[in-house]
């Protein structure tokens, strides 16, 4: 018996994969509030920036298989069907067996689920990487065949049920099968997103003692983040093409949080006032970014920066810093009304 559903990832993805699949997979099981704006509030992506020195490259979806995952439970209920390194022979089998299965139990109901790097070997040897997160939409029993659709592939392709993970021969599984609403309170998960964004913002996100993010602890992120990439600019080895990864992420960001918090409103009427305010503050740093946008590109079609162009974009960085600032002085003025 072959079951589908129509379900396909976001696009453009801005990003972070797992928005991207999580949010249609929410409107399938009939929840049309998880919007993308709002799961990247709530997952942390709307107030994230991290930066390496040298302005190097950096993966800016790193939330996508460490913090995010924790917070999924707040989104809703779902089965976890992980393998780890030990898993291996009878044993491996025996849980990829009970994946298609719970899988296929969903899809009959309608709600594709949750994959990570499903990709066969074959497709690697290809170089066809559909890593992170994809969706399953399908399955054959017939053909023992998982159908998927992922944001970096743009054909729906199919994979052996026992037969895909990257990038271990192993491969190993990672799955999330929808199981229902979450039972969290709506305010709390709200009002600890916004708690995170400012913890990200001045560096706090991490604790000191949580070894399993000690390498993001480490990474600049927050407003620390943009000083760092400021002072990247003032030498002529910065490079262009990551430069402009850089941007493109940061303004996908910003467009999220600006939403979200206008998403907000309704249900925080009482701080309806500063919500509003840092909302417009990251309207106005995606104007303060614009500039950056074009010197960017020109950099990329000479393939280097002129001495002019990295000073212009050391101050677009700093007026993105400034607006950044009040953003989060807003959502903090906010806190302190809904914490009161």
């Amino acid at each position: 018996m072959n079951v589908m559903v129509e379900v396909s990832p976001a696009l453009p993805h801005q990003g972070t994969t797992l928005a991207s699949c999580l949010g249609p997979l929410m409107q399938a099981v009939g929840c049309p509030e998880w919007t993308m704006a709002r799961l990247q509030g709530v997952l942390g992506h709307a107030f994230q920036f991290d930066m390496k020195e040298g302005g190097l490259h950096v993966n800016h979806d790193h939330l996508d298989w460490g913090p995010a995952l924790d917070i999924l439970p707040r989104i809703a209920s779902f089965q976890v069907l992980d393998s780890d390194e030990s898993d291996s022979g009878d044993k491996l089998l025996a849980l990829k067996q009970a994946a298609r299965d719970a899988v296929y139990a969903s899809l009959k109901r309608g709600a594709p689920a949750l994959v990570w790097s499903p990709m066969s070997l074959e497709m690697k040897e290809k170089h066809q990487f559909a890593v992170c997160w994809g969706l399953f939409v399908g399955y054959s029993e017939a053909e023992e065949r998982f159908t998927v659709r992922h944001p970096f592939v743009e054909d729906t392709y199919t994979v052996r049920y026992d037969k895909f993970g990257f990038p271990n021969p192993n491969e190993p599984i990672s799955m999330r099968v929808y199981d229902g609403p979450s039972t969290a309170d709506e305010r709390t998960t709200h009002l600890t997103a916004l708690k995170n964004a400012v913890a990200v913002a001045h560096a706090t996100r991490y604790a000191p003692d949580d070894k399993r993010n000690a390498n993001r602890r480490a990474t600049p992120h927050g407003f620390a983040a943009y000083e760092l990439w400021r002072q990247a600019f003032e030498s002529e080895d910065i490079p262009t093409n990551t430069t402009h990864h850089h941007l493109e992420m940061l303004m996908w960001r910003r467009v999220a949080a600006a939403t979200y918090l206008r998403e907000l409103v309704p249900l925080f009427s009482e701080a309806a006032e500063p919500l509003e305010a840092a909302a417009a503050h990251y309207d106005r740093e995606m104007e303060s970014l614009n500039p950056l946008h074009e010197l960017c590109d020109a950099a990329c079609k000479r393939e280097a920066w002129t001495s002019e162009s990295r000073a212009e974009s050391r101050r677009a960085i700093g007026a993105a810093l400034e607006v950044e600032q009040m953003a989060i002085a807003s959502i903090e003025a906010a806190l302190a009304i809904l914490d009161g």
